[in-house]
This record gives C-alpha cells, structure tokens and sequence, in this order.
C-alpha cells in the first residue's frame, strides 16, 4: 500500500518537473523574444536610414543627339494650301477691329482776302498792312496766316491780336518775318495759332486784326473797321479700311472653273 502510493507521487513529481521544465524554456523564448524586438535594434535600424538618407542623389546624365547624326534634315518645310476662309472663321477678328475716326477740320471766314495784286497794292497803300492770306495746316487745327507790310523802315514789328469771345478779352501774337521775302518796297510776315478741340456745335469762332509798329507810326488793319471774323469747324466720319472691302468683294466671288476628272 505504501508503493502504491508512492508511484504517483513520483508521477506527480515528473510531470511536475516536465512543466517546470516546459516553463522554463518558454520563458526563455520570451526573453530572447524581448531581445529581439529591444529598443537597441530599433536604434542601429534607424542609423540605417540616417546613412540612406546622407548619401547624395544619384546624377541624371542626359544625352543630346542631333538630327543630322541620323541623316536627318534640320529643316523642316510645310506647305499650305491658300483656302477661302469661311465667314464663321473670319467673324471674330472683324469684329476685334477698331475702325479709325477720321476727323476734318475746316474754315469759313466773313470776310475775303486780296484776290489779286492790284487790289493787294491798293489796301497797302491806305492802311500799309494787309492780311495776304490764312488757313488751316492739312490735318491741323493750326491756322497759318500771312501778312504784308509795306517796308516804311528797317526795325518793324507785326502784331495779330486774337479774341475768342467777342472782345471780352484778348491776347496779342507776335508774327515771324518771312526771310527772302522783302522786294524792297514790302515784307512778308506769317503767324500761327493752333485752336484746341472741343470745338462748339456751330464752330469756334476766331476774331483778329493786324497791328503794324514803326519808328514811324502804328499802323491798324482790320477789315474796314468790321475785324477779320472766321469759325473753325470739325467734321467727324467713320473712313473703313481698303483691305476690308476687298476681303468682302473675295468673299461674295464663286469661282465657275471646274476641275477636270481623269478616269483609268
């Protein structure tokens, strides 16, 4: 009865030591477990990628060839066919196109200038300054007038006196002698003043007279004492390219040639 109860005991005993035994080599798997994933194999795998990352981008080497390495041409030339645009094409760039106000600028005056030299002499002969004509520079608002002064001595001065506004006030314009123009009984003046637009509705008007200074008198010419009253005008209208008309006309022509088929 004592040995009977002493076997399993000793059973009892081995398979306790087994597991002991079993224990002991699971816990030292998890410890080598543990070691393997330790914060010291995380450290040298970071150096790792630290040197990775300090080691310098690779250098992209690019090779250029050229066309004629491989009996290429160097030139390339394409050739178009001259087409008739269609109206849907065209339409947009004629509409982007400003087309250019052309503005005309002219005189009527109430009053006339000699229209002959005898009647030139016979003005000069009683007042000794005479208006010999005035106009517009083309394309200008500039007016050009010349003056004729009989030459009473050598220093003399022509002066064109200028209102815009009925006399109210005035200004005095300083006329330019005319060189080579003197035939010894007379001289030439001239005098410019430029007129800036807006003009009015029935045009600005311009009023002068002539006054002549010399050592010998001053002298006055002003139309018979009625002054030398002229209006400049403006004339606004819309002037449409040449191009554009010949574009229309190429747009309306059909042409009646037809090509000429060829059967085999």
């Amino acid at each position: 009865m004592e040995a009977l109860d002493g076997q399993p005991m000793e059973r009892d005993g081995g398979v306790m030591e087994e597991e002991e035994e079993g224990q002991g080599t699971f816990g030292e798997q998890d410890k080598e477990g543990m070691e393997a994933s330790s914060p010291a194999a995380s450290s040298t795998d970071e150096g790792t990628d630290e040197d990775s990352e300090s080691e310098p981008p690779p250098v992209v080497r690019r090779k250029v060839s050229f066309a004629d390495a491989f009996g290429l041409n160097l030139v390339s030339v394409k050739e178009f066919d001259h087409i008739e645009v269609t109206e849907s094409e065209a339409s947009p760039s004629e509409e982007r196109k400003v087309i250019p106000l052309v503005e005309d600028f002219y005189v009527s005056c109430l009053f006339t200038v000699p229209s002959s030299t005898e009647e030139l002499e016979e003005r000069l002969q009683a007042q000794m300054v005479e208006l010999e004509s005035i106009g517009l520079l083309p394309g200008t608002t500039t007016l050009r007038g010349m003056v004729r002064v009989v030459n009473l001595c050598f220093s003399k001065c022509v002066y064109v006196r200028f209102t815009l506004d009925h006399w109210r006030s005035h200004f005095d314009l300083l006329a330019e002698y005319v060189p080579g123009s003197s035939d010894r009984r007379t001289d030439r003046f001239t005098f410019k003043y430029t007129m800036i637009p807006p003009f009015e509705r029935d045009g600005t008007r311009v009023e002068f007279c002539l006054r002549y200074e010399t050592s010998v008198g001053t002298f006055w010419a002003n139309n018979r004492q009625m002054n030398y009253v002229l209006f400049c005008h403006q004339k606004t209208h819309i002037k449409e390219p040449q191009m554009q008309e010949e574009i229309t006309t190429y747009k309306g022509k059909r042409s009646c040639l037809k090509a000429n088929r060829w059967r085999a």
